[in-house]
């Protein structure tokens, strides 16, 4: 019944075929590529891969400018492994800011989670989980992902799995200096986004439910008819689906409100503000929720490997190679030119 009631609602918006590039972005050019970036208020943290040299982990102030390394020794060996994936993940949350370096060889496999506060940061392990096997095959023990962040909450899927590959324990963790169990299950994988105090979790079977962050407690659960990527924000549940739709709930009672097309390859999803972004390819799109008017805000020279939506505006990444050079580029974007696109 409730993908009937969705596909009643859905809007059929189309792009303008026409549509041209937004206003040109501020971009910051790294001597590396970026691995990944997360966005809290003004606070922008990336990383940039140092292959053979030192990954490092950067803190970027978006409105007054201001950036400095926050990463440590742990974290410079990040890339150095044969199998590891380097910086795998990023969360900001007001002052702190944390991120999973995943480490590895042919038999075995590292995740690390390391912390810090700005804006005198110094590097701290918060927790570290091994898993051992075949790399290209089943692995037993330890696994940490969906680190997510805000406000002032930080937190992360904790699991094991057994000698089939099989999921034997799981649970949903806030970091408060130390890990804290919030709810503990299988379904609390996957978390997608923090907002407050919930957690959206976008499950394996497609639902999204949402955890209160200090009990533990279940709010609610949404089914979109399918589900890729999740946004939470305020009232907003912005579900990106398999069929080129976005589908938005309400978050405080996870009643459908509307859905609206998007473009064909749509990723990346972030809300907020009464807008998404969402990027195809090389090109950024901006979408009001109210009424599925979408732009494109920005156009890179490469594939966009991540974004980031905040009440300032809207921050993407893409990288490059300039001669033997990797180059990485952070670009941002202020809200009142994503906004004037849509007017």
């Amino acid at each position: 019944m409730r993908a009937v009631v969705i596909a009643a609602l859905l809007l059929v918006l189309a792009v303008p075929a026409g549509a041209t590039p937004g206003p040109a972005a501020h971009v910051k050019n790294t001597n590396g590529w970026i691995e990944g970036i997360a966005m809290d208020g003004s606070r922008l943290a990336y990383a940039v891969r140092g292959g053979s040299t030192c990954t490092k982990v950067f803190a970027w102030n978006v409105v007054n400018g201001s950036a400095a390394r926050v990463s440590g020794r742990g974290t410079c060996a990040a890339d150095s492994t044969s199998t590891g994936g380097g910086v795998t993940e990023i969360a900001v949350a007001g002052a702190r800011i944390a991120w999973i370096v995943n480490m590895g060889g042919n038999t075995e496999s590292t995740d690390v989670l390391y912390t810090v506060s700005v804006p005198r940061p110094r590097e701290k392990l918060v927790a570290n989980v091994l898993r051992t096997g075949d790399v290209d095959g089943a692995l037993t023990g330890g696994w940490l992902g969906g680190l997510v962040g805000g406000g002032d909450r930080i937190a992360v899927d904790q699991f094991t799995t057994d000698a089939a590959g099989t999921i034997a324990k799981a649970s949903l963790r806030r970091l408060d200096g130390q890990l804290t169990t919030i709810a503990a299950g299988n379904r609390t994988l996957r978390a997608a986004s923090l907002d407050g105090h919930r957690i959206a979790v976008l499950r394996a079977d497609q639902k999204v439910a949402l955890y209160d962050t200090e009990t533990g407690r279940l709010l609610l659960t949404v089914t979109p008819s399918s589900a890729r990527e999740v946004a939470l924000r305020k009232d907003y549940l912005v579900v990106l689906t398999r069929t080129r739709s976005i589908e938005i709930f309400n978050a405080k009672t996870g009643a459908p409100v509307r859905a609206l097309r998007v473009t064909a390859g749509a990723a990346k999803l972030d809300a907020h503000s009464g807008i998404a972004a969402y990027a195809v390819g090389r090109t950024v799109h901006v979408l009001r929720l109210s009424d599925g008017k979408d732009a494109v805000l920005a156009t890179a020279t490469r594939a966009i490997a991540a974004l980031e939506v905040e009440c300032p505006g809207i921050a993407y990444a893409y990288n490059a190679v300039r001669g033997t050079r990797d180059v990485g580029n952070l670009a941002f974007v202020p809200m009142r030119r994503a906004t004037s696109l849509l007017s």
